[in-house]
C-alpha cells in the first residue's frame, strides 16, 4: 500500500509540474500605453494652463501586441472663459514622428475630408469628451461613408523592445481661450499643448519578483 501511495503522489507531483510549465510556456510579454503626465504638467505650465485645463486620454492599464485604432480625449476647461479647440491645427504622430491631421469622429462619419472641421467649444467648468484619429487612418466606403482603415500605431512594434526599450508617439492639441465677449475669429490667446505618449514593453513576469529576468 506504501508503494502504491507514492507512485500517487509521484504521478501527481509530475502532473504539477506538467500545468506548470505548460501555463508558463502560455504566458507573454505585454504592452503599456502612458500619457507622459509630467511632460503634459510642463507643457500646461509652459503656455500659462495649469490648473485651467484638465487633459485626460483613455488607456488600458495593459495591452497585447495589438493595433490602437483610436484615443477616447477628454478636455476640462476650469478656467473662467471659453476654450476652443482646433482640429484641423492639433495633430497625431506616429512611432516613425510622422504627422497626421486630427480627426475628430463622428455619429455619421458622412464628413468631406477637404473642408475644415467646426471647432469644438468647451465652455468654463465643462467638459469635452471625443473620439480621435488621424486623418490617413480613415477610407471612404462606396456609400461615402468614411471607416478606420488603419491603426493609429501597431503595438506589435513594441514586441522586440529591450527591457529598457520605449516607443513614442503624441498629440498635438491647439487650444484657443477666447474673452467671453469675443467671437472666435477676434484675437485670441492660441496655445499648443503637446501630449506625449510612451510605449513599453513588460516582461510576462514582471509580477513575480523572483522569476525576473
Amino acid at each position: 500500500m506504501a508503494g502504491l501511495d507514492l507512485l500517487i503522489i509521484v504521478v501527481y507531483a509530475l502532473t504539477l509540474v506538467y500545468v506548470a510549465r505548460q501555463a508558463l510556456g502560455e504566458m507573454e510579454d505585454w504592452a503599456t500605453v502612458q500619457l507622459d503626465q509630467n511632460g503634459l504638467k510642463e507643457e500646461l505650465t509652459r503656455a500659462n494652463l495649469q490648473g485651467k485645463v484638465n487633459i485626460n486620454v483613455g488607456l488600458k492599464p495593459r495591452y497585447g501586441f495589438e493595433p490602437i485604432s483610436e484615443l477616447a480625449l477628454s478636455i476640462s476647461n476650469a478656467s473662467p472663459v471659453p476654450i476652443y479647440v482646433d482640429w484641423d491645427r492639433s495633430s497625431l504622430t506616429n512611432f516613425q514622428g510622422r504627422s497626421r491631421r486630427v480627426i475628430r469622429i463622428t455619429p455619421s462619419m458622412n464628413l468631406d475630408l477637404s473642408r475644415p472641421q467646426v471647432f469644438s467649444v468647451i465652455a468654463p467648468g465643462k467638459s469635452l469628451s471625443e473620439r480621435i484619429v488621424a486623418e490617413d487612418m480613415l477610407k471612404r466606403t462606396p456609400e461615402g461613408i468614411l471607416q478606420v482603415a488603419a491603426p493609429l500605431v501597431d503595438l506589435g512594434a513594441a514586441r522586440g523592445l529591450p527591457d529598457d526599450g520605449k516607443l513614442e508617439f503624441s498629440l498635438r492639441l491647439l487650444l484657443l481661450l477666447v474673452e467671453q465677449e469675443r467671437q472666435v475669429d477676434d484675437d485670441v490667446t492660441t496655445h499648443a499643448v503637446l501630449c506625449r505618449f510612451i510605449v513599453r514593453r513588460i516582461p510576462w513576469n514582471h509580477d513575480i519578483p523572483w522569476l525576473r529576468r
